[in-house]
């Protein structure tokens, strides 16, 4: 059994000391968990924001917890991009 720890962040950089807005401002993290270090569990956070959503349940591979997180993810993003954007005015 491996205990792996992973943390998924979005920057994306290019030049010479040149980085590029980040493309949401969210992070995700998928640890175990401790001290049960045979379940793993997520977080998004929202930077500069209140955002925040975390697993309520463990689960018994980092695959699984990575994939829930990244659907709470997805959905984060989602959300924050029809806000950002303004609808057509009625």
């Amino acid at each position: 059994m491996h205990n792996i720890a992973a943390c998924i962040r979005v920057t994306l950089c290019y030049g010479t000391g040149m980085q590029k807005p980040l493309a949401h401002p969210f992070t995700i993290t998928v640890a175990a968990d401790k001290p049960l270090r045979s379940t793993y569990s997520w977080a998004v956070w929202q930077h500069g924001g209140m955002g925040r959503k975390q697993s309520v349940i463990a689960y018994a591979t980092f695959e699984e917890a990575r994939l829930a997180g990244k659907a709470a993810l997805d959905e984060m993003v989602a959300t924050w991009r029809r806000e950002a954007v303004p609808g057509p005015a009625a």
